[in-house]
């Protein structure tokens, strides 16, 4: 998948061409990120949307030529089983008017504990330009943003609450938002819980013209690694390193053996069944994961709502009525009518979709195990399960997203270079007590990618340029072989300096 795939690219420009990497993959490459084919049209299977934030993805796709396509604003309505209780345009003047009017200024504080964790997260991007590694899924959340671990352990519902966000924006936009992304409701962890809630409150959305599932493919294809179509049997030491053990046929006794230095797990492993190392703590990793059911449709819905019209994106919201389905998005016209995407928990019935839709041409249905069932309280695994054995996908227990498994890559790979260069992690120590003078002028030149925003610092006394990179807020570090002032832009923006 694209944790496995973007693993594989970041260790190639570590380790340059002197690394064989080998990627073994029991289907086709891509993961959870796959092609549908219906009604003349094609489309994304699985992650289907990226956030205008997420800079590994961008960048990604920019680097193996691939097309960035901002998403269409379009007319959603949130539905409660019998009625739709808001509905949007996607024309943002009116839809600002309907969204005050049923819910007051109640946003505010939910819009701007948004801001601050994207903000926040973008940390890690310059904490990993300087090569800095977490063994461990609590270490890079707590050096990211402390606030991260303490949402990690508490529910969205009572996060929210702590906020004063009124139960009729929870049980409706925020379950709205959960329902689609993540096909469950508020008793996730408030971390998982902002994640999906970050494309409706800040920035934009997007994604890939050419399909999203187009991605892993072409970085396998920019790094001219070797796929190796077969099944994983065991991970096992070895005086090398590692010995795996797999099968290339369809004889499931007709195994082969290979050697490695190092080996990196690119799989949920809820269901990877893979002998691994004695020993080896796999706490956290085999969490249950979320059934979701992406049933395709080329037809026509009928009204939800008898005498009303749907609207295009059709969101459940948290009702006493039980239904049918979790979501329905309109993907768009096909040679015939038109296609539509329904998420629901368990597969649908013959009967059940000839109710929903009052025509039916074509029927297609992808039936997975796509993100972790969240809970409170919960155990994040550990990236490194061994010296030399890795685990990308130790990151999707804090939330599933594609941003968030190439964060998990990128942090594998720095990991795993460090191991085999003999090269020492770095090490960054707070500095205690430092105080920026709050009267300050400040002017900002942003230049391209979240590590080259430049400040220049005007005083009475000096003019200054600094090369920033995102820390703690309560944190400043000054390294003058980079000439790097710590979280300065995150401080302006904190404290209104």
């Amino acid at each position: 998948g694209i944790g496995g795939t973007s693993n594989a690219f970041f260790l190639r420009q570590l380790l340059g061409d002197k690394a064989e990497i080998k990627v073994f993959e029991r289907e086709e490459v891509g993961g959870r990120l796959r092609e549908m084919n219906i009604g003349g049209k094609s489309y994304d299977s699985g992650g289907s949307i990226i956030h205008s934030e997420n800079f590994y993805a961008k960048a990604l796709t920019e680097k193996v030529g691939l097309t960035v396509k901002n998403s269409e604003k379009s007319g959603a309505g949130f539905y409660d089983g019998k009625k739709f209780v808001l509905k949007l345009t996607g024309a943002s003047f009116k839809d600002k008017f309907k969204v005050l009017g049923r819910y007051g200024f109640g946003l505010t504080g939910l819009v701007a504990e948004g801001e601050a964790m994207l903000r926040r997260l973008k940390r890690i991007y310059c904490l990993q330009n300087k090569q800095v590694s977490f063994k461990s899924t609590t270490e890079l959340l707590n050096a990211t943003s402390p606030d991260f671990l303490k949402k990690v352990k508490m529910t969205i519902k009572d996060s929210l609450k702590k906020l004063g966000v009124s139960e009729l924006i929870q049980n409706e936009l925020v379950a709205a938002t959960l329902h689609t992304n993540y096909n469950q409701d508020l008793s996730v962890n408030a971390f998982v819980g902002f994640v999906s809630l970050a494309g409706g409150l800040v920035g934009n959305l997007w994604s890939i013209k050419e399909g999203n599932f187009r991605l892993p493919q072409k970085l396998v294809q920019e790094i001219g690694v070797e796929v190796v179509k077969s099944k994983v049997k065991s991970i096992l030491p070895s005086d090398k390193g590692y010995t795996l053990t797999y099968s290339s046929s369809s004889d499931a006794e007709d195994f082969e053996t290979e050697d490695f230095d190092a080996v990196v797990l690119a799989t949920p492993l809820h269901n990877a069944d893979i002998d691994l190392p004695d020993g080896v703590d796999v706490a956290g990793s085999t969490k249950p994961f979320q059934r979701t059911v992406a049933t395709f449709v080329n037809g026509v819905l009928a009204p939800l709502v008898p005498g009303e019209k749907n609207p295009g994106d059709i969101l459940t919201v948290t009702s006493k009525d039980k239904l049918l389905f979790s979501s329905i998005g309109l993907k768009g016209e096909a040679a015939q009518d038109f296609n539509f995407k329904v998420f629901t928990k368990k597969p649908m019935t013959d009967e059940q979709i000839n109710k929903l839709f009052s025509k039916v041409n074509e029927v297609k249905v992808v039936d997975w195990m796509a993100y972790p069932k969240y809970s409170v309280p919960d155990t994040l695994p550990d990236f490194e399960l061994a010296p030399g054995l890795y685990y990308i996908n130790a990151i999707e227990s804090a939330a599933s997203a594609i941003e968030m498994s190439c964060i998990g890559s990128k942090n594998v790979a720095l990991l795993l270079y460090q191991y085999l260069e003999n090269v020492k992690n770095v090490i960054i120590v707070p500095c205690a007590g430092l105080k920026i003078c709050p009267n300050i002028k400040r002017s900002f030149n942003i230049e391209p990618g979240p590590c080259s925003i430049r400040f220049q610092i005007s005083s009475i006394l000096n003019s200054i340029t600094y090369q920033c990179y995102f820390y703690d807020t309560s944190a400043f570090i000054f390294d003058p072989k980079v000439y790097s002032l710590g979280c300065f832009f995150q401080a302006c923006l904190d404290y209104g300096l």
